[in-house]
C-alpha cells in the first residue's frame, strides 16, 4: 500500500510547474520577441495588458511617464505612424539581470519605414516582472527617446 503514494508522487512532481500557473520556464528573450511582434501588430494600444502590468513607468529621453492602469494609452499608433514608422526589428537582446521575479533587458533595435528603409536605431532597457501569466513589462528607459505618444 505504501507503493501507491510513491507512484502518485512520481506523477504529480513533474506536473507541479504546470499546476502552479507560474511560468518559471518562460524565457526573457522569448518574451521580448513576442512583445515586439505584438507591438508591430499594433494590438498593444487597445490591449496593453497583453504585455504590461500596471503601474508601468516609461523614461523616454529623460521624460518620466507613469501609467497607472490600462485605461491610459501606453502607445498612440497614429502618432507613431506619423513619425514614419512601419515596424520595429530587434538587432540584439542582452539580459542584464534575471532573477525568479524580475529581469532587466537591453534591446538594440531598428525602426523601419513601411518601405523597409531605416528610420532610426535605438536602445531600450526594459524592466520585467514575473506574474502568474509570465513575464510582463513594468518599465522602459529609452535613452535618446522615440515617438510613442503625443
Amino acid at each position: 500500500m505504501k507503493f501507491i503514494p510513491f507512484l502518485l508522487s512520481l506523477l504529480i512532481v513533474p506536473l507541479s510547474p504546470v499546476l502552479a500557473g507560474h511560468h518559471e520556464g518562460s524565457s526573457v528573450e522569448a518574451f521580448v520577441q513576442d512583445y515586439f511582434d505584438k507591438f508591430n501588430s499594433t494590438t498593444l494600444e487597445t490591449n496593453p495588458e497583453q504585455s504590461f502590468t500596471f503601474p508601468a513607468v516609461f523614461i523616454n529621453d529623460g521624460k518620466v511617464r507613469v501609467i497607472q492602469d490600462a485605461s491610459v494609452k501606453v502607445f498612440d499608433y497614429e502618432v507613431i505612424k506619423a513619425s514614419g514608422w512601419g515596424y520595429s526589428k530587434i538587432l540584439d537582446t542582452t539580459v542584464l539581470y534575471e532573477g525568479p521575479n524580475s529581469a532587466v533587458v537591453q534591446v538594440d533595435f531598428n525602426r523601419h519605414k513601411a518601405d523597409d528603409s531605416l528610420l532610426s536605431t535605438s536602445k531600450v532597457f526594459y524592466t520585467l516582472a514575473m506574474t502568474v501569466a509570465g513575464w510582463k513589462l513594468v518599465g522602459a528607459s529609452i535613452p535618446g527617446g522615440i515617438t510613442l505618444v503625443d
